[in-house]
């Protein structure tokens, strides 16, 4: 019978291997990040030699490798969540942002890793694009997690963001158009961010010029995502946009990585639990892959019914900023 401390010691340097790109050796790595020589990390690595406690435990700092995962509980119907941490803070967001930045950046240009996305509203990474929606975004979740020391009467063209925050925005956003995505889009996907747009401008948070400048920035990215699933057929990232007219989706998300799965579920605006359980990972993929069956697929779909989509979409931002218009003048109580 195999040793369990042996068991642990293989699980873990195969945890190693998938945090290591495939053109950098694994051995190397572990040998440079614990000032040891390769023939030590080589036995670490095969099982020869177990890594001490202190060893794992950099190791899964340097490599963001939860150590709850080697630890799984025998019941099937039991696993291990990892819980993002709260944000209460500018320097919690830039963390929060370097933390979904360490758990894509392996996806990034490789065959065996994709992201299966069930989005009840356009995913935030689409919001990384664009300076203006960088900043909107930050904005509305700002106010709503009562960040300090941000000002909730703060208005928006008053509101500036780090150039740190923007940078590790825009990161998160460049990672992401670089991995291989199924995204399922509810029918409402814009409803959420138009609606929190008419609320702040109603509240005289926003003016009637930047409401303008933020709708623009939505179009022009929308138009960016209908031209690139247009003409993407000959790239060799695959991309795969479905509308779900039926179900209102919850925000989820299915990692794939060498054959490993994570299921990424938020719970609150900015929190997250994540699973890597393989049978509940399993479940939820069949879930939405189930979903598939009802939906249109945007990329593989008629002009008519591609334009259509679409057009529903710049047809509600545009709607939008007509309401916008005719409030202005108005006064704000009658």
């Amino acid at each position: 019978m195999e040793n369990p401390q042996t068991s642990v010691n293989k699980k873990f340097s195969e945890f190693v291997k998938q945090r290591i790109p495939q053109n950098l050796s694994a051995i190397d790595e572990v040998a440079s990040l614990l000032n040891i020589n390769y023939d030590a990390a080589y036995r670490r690595m095969n099982g020869t030699v177990n890594f001490s406690l202190e060893e794992a435990v950099k190791i899964s700092e340097h490599f963001d490798i939860s150590l709850n995962e080697l630890f799984y509980i025998n019941d099937p119907d039991s696993y291990v969540v990892r819980e993002s941490k709260p944000i209460k803070s500018i320097n919690d967001f830039n963390t929060y942002l370097e933390k979904v930045y360490s758990e894509m950046k392996f996806l990034v240009d490789r065959d065996d890793a994709s992201v299966l996305f069930s989005a009840r509203e356009i995913p935030m990474f689409y919001f990384f694009n664009h300076p203006t929606l960088v900043k909107f975004k930050m904005y509305i979740w700002f106010f709503v997690l009562n960040v300090t020391p941000v000002n909730k009467r703060i208005n928006y063209s008053d509101f500036i963001i780090t150039d740190k925050m923007v940078e590790n925005a825009n990161r998160v956003g460049e990672t992401y158009q670089r991995i291989n995505l199924t995204e399922i889009w509810s029918f409402g996907a814009l409803n959420n961010v138009l609606q929190q747009l008419l609320y702040f401008h109603r509240l005289r948070q926003i003016s009637i010029e930047d409401a303008q400048q933020i709708c623009y920035a939505l179009i022009f990215e929308l138009k960016s995502l209908e031209e690139y699933t247009l003409n993407n057929k000959h790239s060799k990232r695959k991309f795969e946009l479905y509308n779900n007219d039926i179900i209102m989706n919850n925000n989820a998300m299915i990692m794939n990585f060498k054959g490993t799965k994570s299921f990424v579920y938020p719970y609150t605006l900015l929190k997250f639990f994540i699973i890597n359980n393989h049978k509940a990972c399993c479940e939820q993929e069949e879930y939405l892959i189930e979903q598939l069956r009802y939906c249109t697929h945007i990329t593989n779909t008629s002009v008519k019914e591609h334009a259509a989509f679409f057009n529903h979409k710049y047809d509600k931002i545009n709607q939008v900023m007509q309401v916008i218009k005719n409030e202005y003048n108005q006064p704000m109580f009658l």
